[in-house]
């Protein structure tokens, strides 16, 4: 026969209460005074600080609570009067040996034999607050390895975080467009940029220096193209003052389900380097102009025999990368690998069309570069029905001005 709904209900809240009383044992409880000193602790808390209950009462908030905690505690008791909701936070008790037992703290006025009283509910952290810890440790340590870091590091967080399934043109839009705030910029990432010394990178918007541009356009094309891990790619930032700054850097991402949240990297100052190969180049091609001007064949190798140069006239009569150019190449090569320096005059050149006379001369190059300027032109007919220039071999110039060849 069922039990009257009234003995079930009494029974229900009787097993509640029993619930509750066991779950308070788990909690460590405390009042505090108006004046800061500690009226009263559960035998929980007692054991978890080392102390019996004799001697809780009377104590200041500090001789169980760390500074900051005891400060926070301090700050709430200055409100009682105002009463209200308190918002949980964390405090952490000092336990046993010093060991600090980290712990989340439910706040609440009480009247307490006749008196306004703080009392502080609390859950220890155990295994959470342990990880919790240990996560708090990593995050110091990164940061000071990145504070400390001698090369630029950078990272940038998409509050908005950007949709990679969507096509890359779309990708590219809400990598700019999404709103992103730097974070863990480090000294040397500022000083790249030319920051004065009282700004801080963390605290500027990430366009400023990272505008959208068609060249970092190209740079978040090639770094979705590499999977969102590249390395050594070029992005165009701008120094504080405005002026561009060339920059290569080494790129890792973080997506979750589809979305990228992270971009974050590592970056070298390129500027002086970027602006000596457009000097180079410039250069370059004022040589390349100067040289097509030219009438005869030129073709300019390095000691590796690789073109730096052909003229017009050389691409005419010997083509690119054809018979001429492999054998002047390979002659280069030997005379590199054996320190020998090329006669300066006028050699014969013995092809499979006929002969021909070579004029060899090494200048320098680039850096510390030798280049080997050659000039190929046709042998002199006279010369040649007469079997006067023998292939390969030098110059020399008679008395009477005439031209022979000697084997060498």
């Amino acid at each position: 026969m069922p039990e009257p709904a009234g003995l079930q209900l009494m029974e229900d809240e009787r097993q509640a209460f029993a619930l509750a009383q066991e779950s308070l044992d788990d909690l460590l409880i405390d009042v505090v005074g108006e004046d800061g000193r500690l009226l009263w602790a559960n035998e929980r808390q007692n054991r978890a600080v080392g102390l019996p209950a004799d001697l809780i009462a009377g104590l200041p908030i500090d001789a169980l609570y760390t500074p900051d905690s005891a400060d926070t505690v301090a700050a709430l008791l200055r409100h009682a009067a105002d009463g209200g909701h308190l918002p949980a936070c964390e405090l952490t008790l000092v336990g046993r040996g010093g060991r600090s037992l980290r712990t989340l703290a439910q706040p609440r006025y009480v009247t307490w034999h006749g008196r306004t009283a703080l009392a502080l509910t609390k859950m220890d952290f155990g295994a959470v607050g342990l990880k919790h810890q240990e996560l708090e440790d990593d995050a110091r340590l990164l940061g000071a390895i990145v504070r400390n870091a001698t090369e630029a590091h950078w990272a940038i967080v998409f509050l908005e975080p950007v949709d990679t399934t969507q096509p890359k043109a779309e990708v590219i839009r809400q990598v700019f467009e999404n709103q992103s705030v730097w974070r863990m910029c480090n000294t040397p990432m500022a000083r790249l940029y030319e920051l004065p010394d009282d700004m801080d990178l963390n605290s500027r918007d990430v366009r400023l220096q990272w505008p959208r541009s068609a060249a970092n356009e190209r740079f978040v094309n090639q770094i979705i193209d590499a999977n969102y891990e590249i390395d050594d790619a070029l992005s165009i930032d701008s120094r504080h003052d405005g002026t561009p700054v060339y920059i290569r850097n080494d790129v890792r991402a973080e997506i979750v389900d589809g979305f990228l949240r992270r971009l974050w990297g590592n970056c070298r100052d390129v500027t002086d380097q970027r602006q000596s190969e457009t000097d180079s180049a410039e250069r370059l091609g004022s040589l390349r102009r100067v040289f097509d001007a030219v009438p005869d064949a030129v073709i300019v190798l390095d000691g590796d025999g690789a073109v730096v140069i052909r003229n017009l006239a050389f691409v005419a009569a010997h083509g690119s990368g054809e018979t001429m150019e492999r054998r002047l190449a390979l002659k280069v090569r030997k005379a590199m690998a054996t320190g020998t320096t090329p006669d300066r005059g006028w050699r014969s050149l013995s092809t499979g069309g006929g002969a021909l006379r070579l004029h060899w001369r090494q200048v320098p190059g680039t850096g510390d570069s030798l280049w080997n300027v050659l000039v190929v032109r046709p042998l002199d007919a006279s010369a040649a029905k007469a079997g006067k220039m023998p292939a390969d071999g030098p110059v020399r110039r008679r008395r009477n001005g005439a031209r022979e060849a000697a084997e060498t």
